[in-house]
């Protein structure tokens, strides 16, 4: 993995000097300690920027994340529903104006690296976090170059099967049913993370078949026999939920944890861990490169690796947390709410190959599946 260069973007040593070498010892007190420097603070009108996922995902973590933490620091914050860490190049442009609309977001690990081989994260210290030893030593990215740190987990989640139980009796548990034609199912446009390796691991022996790029074109070849039985290509996750319920699909494949929120809240969905496996996937928190606000933004950081956050947010979202098990304390029930047969049991996605053939993959999925 190719780490980016301090010096890409705005000049990330000049507002280093925001955030001293060694953070304030204490937990959370991250914001207090600028020497000698005027910064400006997040205002209600122009408050830290956090951008999440819409739909469900974003009215549970305003719940349970962002108000607990603005009730607690008094730091100005907001969240906004969107997708910008998967737009890497896009987002470049803004980051080099210093005009990104947003201060943090939590990114897939493959838009996390090409983020970082762009340039658009803000790098730091580790004890610029003193909560940093609490997360998962594999959810912690650092930069090639620099040594310092790029991401931290954020939230972890399973791509499961989702029914719509007022038009289906019985969950679809399968995903060789995109392959038949009984149901209308939503799939999001991305689904490069999830039917690629979907289908590779069904049909061509594991996700390494996806190493070449004739092999990415096998794949989408097969992933052609699907796209008559797709009723909405989804942008966005609220845009698969609200399919679901105003009863436009059958079959979604979606977000395990966001489903079940729906169904403790009534809805007549149903998330299913599919026979072959769901698909797993994570997101490290990335703060833009062109942020106003970095003690604030590694403040926000350091809290949701608090134990007790993490539990908190996977009570009420189902995400499985990025902390150490060693301190959690979830009990027998919700573990297996939120994990089903287990992280062993789920398909790890093929990051690596989505990045060396970028630029094939992108092309190459538009003219044979979109």
């Amino acid at each position: 993995m190719s780490g980016k260069s301090s010096t890409y973007g705005r000049n990330n040593s000049s507002r280093r000097k925001f955030i001293k070498a060694g953070a304030v010892a204490a937990v959370g007190g991250l914001a207090g300690c600028l020497g000698d420097e005027d910064t400006d603070e997040p205002t209600e009108s122009n408050p830290l920027e956090v951008e999440f996922f819409g739909g469900v995902f974003q009215e549970v973590l305003d719940e349970h994340l962002i108000d607990p933490f603005r009730e607690e620091t008094g730091i100005a914050v907001e969240s906004s529903a969107g997708s910008s860490a998967g737009e890497p190049l896009q987002l470049n442009s803004a980051v080099q104006a210093g005009e990104a609309p947003i201060d943090l977001v939590a990114a897939s690990p493959v838009n996390r690296i090409r983020g970082e081989r762009l340039g658009n994260w803000y790098t730091y210290e580790e004890s610029d976090v003193p909560n940093i030893d609490n997360a998962v030593d594999d959810l912690v990215s650092y930069d090639d170059e620099t040594g310092e740190v790029t991401g931290v987990g954020a939230y972890g989640w399973f791509g499961t099967i989702v029914t719509q139980t007022d038009l289906l009796d019985e969950p679809v548990t399968s995903w060789e049913a995109l392959w038949e034609n009984d149901y209308n199912w939503a799939l999001s446009e991305s689904s490069q993370t999830t039917l690629l390796d979907i289908t590779s691991e069904i049909y061509f022996g594991g996700t390494d078949h996806q190493d070449t790029e004739e092999g990415l074109v096998e794949i989408m070849e097969k992933i052609q026999e699907v796209t008559d039985n797709v009723g909405l290509w989804y942008d966005g996750e609220a845009e698969a939920q609200q399919a679901l319920l105003d009863e436009n699909v059958e079959v979604s494949s979606l977000f395990h944890d966001v489903t079940l929120v729906m169904e403790d809240d009534g809805a007549p969905v149903s998330t299913n861990f599919p026979e072959e496996g769901a698909v797993q996937n994570d997101a490290n928190w990335v703060i833009l490169d062109s942020t106003d606000f970095p003690e604030e933004a590694l403040e926000f950081i350091n809290y949701t690796l608090r134990p007790e956050v993490q539990e908190n947010i996977s009570e009420n979202l189902y995400t499985y947390p990025t902390v150490k098990d060693e301190l959690l304390d979830m009990d027998d029930e919700l573990q297996d709410r939120i994990f089903g047969p287990g992280v062993d049991a789920a398909m790890r996605p093929n990051h690596q190959a989505k990045i060396e053939h970028e630029e094939f993959l992108d092309e190459t999925w538009r003219e044979m599946v979109l």
